[in-house]
């Protein structure tokens, strides 16, 4: 559930796998919504992520910081990126997805990123996600030859 860029150039060099993954304290994403509530809720996760939480608690929460790390981490850019433009969406099935958007879709773009897969998992002290997708580096669009 990945949304490509518009116009992707074409693809130079090896195709790779590309991990990233994470693992998050419940505790330490529940505290943050008991100190800071509604600024921490909407400055870390979209509305449908909100949503999630509010029927699955603060262990599905940490799950979804995991998966956002996890995917920062895999695209290349862990600090430089909001959090909102990694979405953790409910696939068919219930099956977990993720959705890019803004500077996390460029650098994924930029990386040579196919759809980013994604597991989530946690228990009631910590929350893991893995993320993963298939790389093959782009050649610089000054490069591209005209059509």
């Amino acid at each position: 559930m990945h949304s490509a860029a518009p116009s992707t150039p074409p693809r130079t060099g090896p195709v790779t796998v590309r991990t990233g993954c994470d693992l998050q304290p419940v505790a330490e994403v529940a505290d943050a919504v008991r100190r800071f509530g509604s600024r921490y809720l909407d400055r870390v996760y979209t509305p449908a992520e909100q949503d999630a939480w509010r029927t699955g608690g603060a262990a599905s929460l940490a799950a979804r910081w995991a998966a956002k790390e996890a995917v920062l981490k895999l695209v290349g850019r862990p600090d430089a990126v909001d959090p909102r433009s990694v979405e953790v969406v409910r696939g068919p099935h219930g099956r977990p997805g993720v959705v890019l958007s803004g500077a996390a879709a460029e650098a994924a773009r930029r990386a040579g990123l196919g759809p980013v897969d994604i597991s989530l998992s946690h228990t009631t002290d910590l929350a893991m996600a893995t993320a993963v997708a298939v790389s093959q580096p782009t050649r610089p669009s000054s490069e591209t030859e005209e059509p």
